[in-house]
């Protein structure tokens, strides 16, 4: 017996299989439940309003429309490439760069302080801290925080000289970044806090890398005889001051012992001139004798007997 259905049980077959399809569907994207992973954070959304923040674990909801719910990634360090894309982690990792991308070479291209192009490839990293207000108050939260870190790095690397783009001012730079990045995205109300920026490749343009090349191997050069300089001022100057405080100290020395002389003359002279005023006679006598004893020791004295003739002679200072 063959059972023959009316056109009102096939509506209502029809009707019960659109709505197990719905359920399903439902029950597979929007249904009572959610998942918040352990680095994530509940954004619930009742009616398009913002009405709970959960946390990790199984939660429940209103069906869509009626509710919505963002799981953004809180706990997790996430980054902005500039000047160059990553296209797969790898290994090996596979990107693209001012190197072999036009688009790359526009958005890394910058010019220096001194008027200088220099290619620039930078990482911004970052964490949200209100996913709140990194989901609702700006459409497009990773592509305005490219924008602001591409800004301020261009006007950073302005204020800069290529050799300390090059070289040494690539730390101070960084911070610098950081903290005016940081300022810009709370003035926008982003949400994030700035963890790092890493100024990766840092490089003339190809057409004129050799030339940069040749500077480099100058300065490197320039800084060897700095060095060498320095070397030997090191080797020579203690050995300039030992013999500037020898010669000082034999000054010193000399001046002590002319002093001294002279105090023991004029202390001989005084003596002297005291004697003489009690007994100039006796004083004048004595140094007169004195005078010649001290002038006769040191000559060759010789007497010749005027009667006895030329060739006569006595030579007193052999005792003769």
């Amino acid at each position: 017996m063959r059972l023959v259905l009316s056109p009102v049980d096939h509506i209502r077959r029809l009707l019960t299989a659109i709505l197990v399809v719905l359920g399903l569907v439902w029950l597979l994207f929007g249904g009572p439940l959610y998942i918040v992973g352990p680095e994530e954070e509940g954004i619930v959304l009742t009616l398009g309003r913002h009405t709970a923040t959960t946390g990790p674990g199984l939660h429940l909801k209103m069906p869509w429309p009626v509710q919505r719910v963002y799981t953004p990634a809180v706990n997790v360090v996430q980054r902005v490439e500039i000047g160059f894309r990553t296209i797969d982690d790898g290994p090996p990792p596979e990107f693209i760069s001012f190197e072999n991308d036009q688009e790359m070479l526009s958005e890394g291209q910058m010019l220096t302080g001194d008027e200088n192009i220099i290619n620039v490839a930078a990482i911004v990293q970052y964490r949200i801290s209100d996913a709140h207000a990194y989901l609702f108050n700006l459409r497009a939260p990773e592509e305005a925080l490219r924008d602001i870190a591409e800004a301020v790095i261009r006007q950073v690397i302005g204020d800069n000289a290529i050799d300390a783009v090059l070289t040494t001012g690539k730390a101070d730079m960084q911070i610098r970044i950081a903290d005016q990045v940081q300022q810009m995205s709370d003035s926008y109300g982003m949400g994030i806090d700035i963890v790092a920026v890493q100024l990766m490749d840092v490089q003339p343009p190809s057409q004129v890398s050799s030339s940069f090349k040749d500077v480099a191997t100058a300065r490197e050069d320039m800084q060897a005889y700095i060095n060498e300089a320095q070397a030997y001022r090191n080797d020579v100057l203690p050995s300039a001051l030992a013999d500037s405080v020898r010669m000082v100290n034999e000054a010193l020395g000399y001046q002590a012992m002319r002093v001294g002389e002279a105090m023991g003359e004029a202390s001989r002279f005084a003596a002297v001139a005291s004697e003489y005023a009690r007994a100039p006679g006796v004083t004048a006598t004595r140094l007169h004798l004195e005078t010649l004893e001290a002038v006769l020791s040191a000559v060759s004295i010789t007497i010749v007997d005027g009667d006895a003739g030329a060739l006569t002679h006595y030579n007193l200072s052999e005792g003769q």
